[in-house]
C-alpha cells in the first residue's frame, strides 16, 4: 500500500511533462517563410555573396555605379541590413569570387564597401596612401583577376587627399622618414600637372587628385604583363575614378588604354 502514493505521484509528473512538451513540439513545426525565402533569393542581402556577381567588365562597372547611387541617395540595401551576417560568413568560408578590385587610398573616410554598397565577398580591396600601389599591390590585383575571376579594377582617388597634398607641398623636396615612398609612387605627377598661375591651390589639388588616379591606373597596366593580356582579351577593365567626400559620388573615367601601355617585365 505504501507504493501506491509513489506510483500516483510518478503518473502525475509524467502527465505534466507531456502537457508542457506538446506546445514545444508544435512550435518547432511552425514554418519560417520570411527568413528562409530571403536566403534563397539572389537579390536578398547575404543570400548569394558572390555567385550573383556581374559576369563582364561593363556589368561590374554598372553594379558599382548602381551601388554608389544607392549610397548617395541614402538607400543602401547590401551594407545596411545585418540580419543575415552569420549566413553570409558561413557561405564565404568555402571561398570568394569578388567581381571587382578596388585600389583606393588608405584614408579612413573612403570605405569602398559602404560607398559602393557591397557586402563581404564582392570587392577585393587594396589600400595605399595616394592610391599608388607598389609591386605587392599590383601582385594582389593580378591575383584577384587571374585566380578569383574579378572583372574590373577601379583605381579610385578622392577629394581632399592628404597624400597628394603632401606631394604638392613638398614640391620635390624629400619627405621625412619612409614618406619618400609616397613621392616615388607618385613620381612625375607634379611635372605632368603643373600649377596654372590663374588657378588657386584648391583647384590645382583637384586636378592633381584626378590626374593621379588616371596615372596610377595606367601605371598598373604598364607594369603588369598579366593584366595587359587580360585587358587585351577584354576579360577585365582598369578604370580610374574619383570619390567626392562631400557629395559621396564616385566619378568614373574611361578605362585606361592599351595603346598607351608598355608592359614592364620584372
Amino acid at each position: 500500500m505504501r507504493l501506491l502514493p509513489v506510483l500516483l505521484l510518478a503518473t502525475a509528473l509524467t502527465l505534466v511533462a507531456d502537457e508542457h512538451a506538446a506546445p514545444a513540439s508544435k512550435a518547432k513545426a511552425k514554418p519560417q517563410p520570411q527568413e528562409h525565402a530571403a536566403s534563397a533569393t539572389p537579390d536578398a542581402h547575404g543570400a548569394v555573396p558572390a555567385a550573383d556577381g556581374p559576369d563582364s567588365p561593363s556589368a561590374a562597372l554598372a553594379e558599382l555605379a548602381a551601388g554608389n547611387g544607392r549610397f548617395v541617395a541614402g538607400k543602401r540595401v547590401r551594407t545596411l541590413d545585418t540580419a543575415h551576417d552569420a549566413a553570409m560568413r558561413a557561405a564565404l568560408v568555402g571561398g570568394q569570387a569578388p567581381f571587382a578590385v578596388v585600389i583606393t587610398c588608405s584614408d579612413s573616410r573612403v570605405a569602398d564597401a559602404l560607398l559602393f554598397d557591397q557586402e563581404a565577398g564582392r570587392l577585393f580591396t587594396i589600400r595605399e596612401a595616394g592610391n599608388a600601389p607598389d609591386l605587392q599591390g599590383i601582385a594582389s590585383a593580378e591575383y584577384a583577376a587571374e585566380h578569383l575571376g574579378s572583372k574590373l579594377i577601379v583605381v579610385m582617388g578622392h577629394t581632399s587627399c592628404g597624400a597628394v597634398k603632401a606631394i604638392r607641398e613638398a614640391n620635390g623636396k624629400p619627405l621625412p622618414g619612409n614618406l619618400w615612398a609616397l613621392q616615388a609612387g607618385m613620381s612625375g605627377l607634379l611635372e605632368s600637372t603643373p600649377h596654372d598661375p590663374n588657378e588657386d591651390t584648391k583647384a590645382h589639388l583637384a586636378r592633381l587628385e584626378e590626374a593621379n588616379a588616371k596615372r596610377q591606373a595606367q601605371a598598373i597596366l604598364d607594369r603588369s604583363t598579366l593584366l595587359h593580356e587580360l585587358v587585351a582579351s577584354e576579360k577585365i577593365w582598369i578604370v580610374p575614378a574619383l570619390y567626392n567626400l562631400a557629395s559621396g559620388k564616385v566619378q568614373f573615367f574611361k578605362p585606361v588604354s592599351l595603346a598607351a601601355a608598355a608592359p614592364a617585365h620584372h
